[in-house]
């Protein structure tokens, strides 16, 4: 990999993108219209699947323009490999080009170490507009403290120790939502997308507390294969200007992909500003839910995205939103009518699939149908959770959907 000076390079940038006068034939401009950052957390049983997204990511750069940026950042599980940032180029005999290569490891899901390389990242490549890729495992909102060590918790765990056991135990580091939420919205600047290359990130939860950090975000509800997005083909849609037409077309292209059980991927795109106007109009109807999930057998049917395991009902924790309000309010067309519509504005595309990559639930417990999907999940406090192996009602109460939607309104 080539290094370059850092300084020296910027300052080149900033006073002739594309002079005639270098040795090299220009293949990228900056300041850029995008960046797109790519941030790889593969210290973890991820890491043989990173070098194939970065080849799949070298040939989707080669369809996109000079004025458009691709940075990587990667942690692998290596004992002889550190962290680095790198730019994709296109460029055969020299695609990836080192920017920095950090001189120690660290836990990529460290907040501050999660800034710190955005924050570099955002220096090395000045652009109008900035799109971020997580990618790694996750887990939606599930939280617990900052860096507790518990089963599958929120984006990026970083085993530390740079191995690939999937054990989810010390020396495991995870990031929660809220603080990355945080982290995002002080680096100031404009992210017109998230796309989350990870299970379970399109979750009303997440979205809320994500609205004020980026315009767009494009995930799936459920669990995602290993494999992760096809980049050879998505890459051209991070620079689409449009925020709507990027996010459906990186939808459509995610789609096409066919899943480990020869389906697809139930995927969406969601805009961040309808948010606020969804969350209102849940509250307008959570006494209704509330009180239908007081019945008996209220989620049979419901499809759902994540449970701890597959026997244990208590840990079916991400129900189909859509679905779980429109069997809720059966016998209040007109409510529900009204809450569509919001729904529809945030939630404004989605890819349908009847069966996906699983390891955590059981597709015997529902069928999944197009008329009971919606593409987002939603966390329910309901009294059986009591019960579970995580304090999941009160680790939802740290989420400010909770609050804007009056949970506790209705007893929860």
């Amino acid at each position: 990999m080539k290094h370059f000076l850092i300084i020296f390079a910027a300052v080149l940038a900033l006073t002739a993108c594309q002079s005639d006068e270098t040795d090299e034939p220009s293949d990228y401009i900056l300041p850029a219209r995008r960046t797109v950052i790519v941030y790889m957390s593969a210290e973890n049983n991820l890491t043989s699947y990173a070098q194939n997204d970065i080849n799949e990511m070298i040939k989707g750069r080669k369809s996109v323009g000079p004025d458009c940026d691709l940075i990587i950042f990667v942690d692998r599980a290596s004992q002889t490999e550190k962290p680095f940032i790198a730019r994709i180029r296109n460029r055969d005999e020299q695609p990836v080009d080192t920017l920095y290569q950090y001189p120690v490891d660290f836990y990529a899901s460290d907040s501050e170490r999660f800034k710190e390389v955005l924050q570099r990242i955002i220096t090395l490549s000045p652009a109008g507009d900035y799109g971020l890729v997580l990618w790694g495992h996750a887990s939606g909102w599930i939280m617990e403290n900052d860096g507790a060590n518990f089963i599958r918790r929120a984006y990026g765990p970083d085993n530390g120790d740079n191995t690939t056991d999937k054990r989810w135990v010390d020396p495991t580091r995870w990031l929660n939502i809220p603080t990355m939420a945080k982290v995002l919205e002080s680096l100031n600047v404009d992210f017109t997308f998230l796309f989350f290359d990870c299970c379970n990130m399109q979750t009303a939860e997440v979205a809320y507390e994500l609205r004020n950090a980026t315009d767009y975000i494009i995930a799936s509800p459920a669990e995602i294969t290993g494999e992760g997005a096809p980049y050879d083909t998505m890459v051209k849609d991070f620079y689409i200007e449009d925020g709507e037409q990027m996010s459906t077309a990186l939808c459509k292209d995610y789609h096409q992909q066919i899943d480990a059980v020869g389906e697809h991927l139930p995927i969406s795109a969601v805009k961040t500003a309808a948010m606020p106007q969804l969350a209102a109009a849940t509250k307008l109807i959570l006494p209704e839910v509330a009180d239908y999930l007081k019945t008996d057998n209220p989620t049979q049917g419901i499809i759902y995205y994540y449970a701890f395991n597959k026997s244990n009902d208590y840990e079916k924790t991400m129900y189909d939103m859509y679905g779980m309000i429109r069997s809720a309010l059966a016998e209040a067309p007109e409510k529900f009518s009204i809450w569509e519509a919001a729904f529809r504005q945030a939630v404004f595309y989605a890819e349908f699939s009847a069966k996906w990559h699983a390891e955590t639930i059981n597709f015997n417990d529902f069928t999944a149908t197009a008329d009971g999907f919606g593409g987002m999940s939603m966390f329910f406090p309901l009294e059986k959770y009591k019960q579970a192996v995580h304090s999941y009602n009160d680790d939802i109460k740290l989420m400010q959907w909770y609050q804007a939607v009056g949970c506790s309104e209705v007893g929860w």
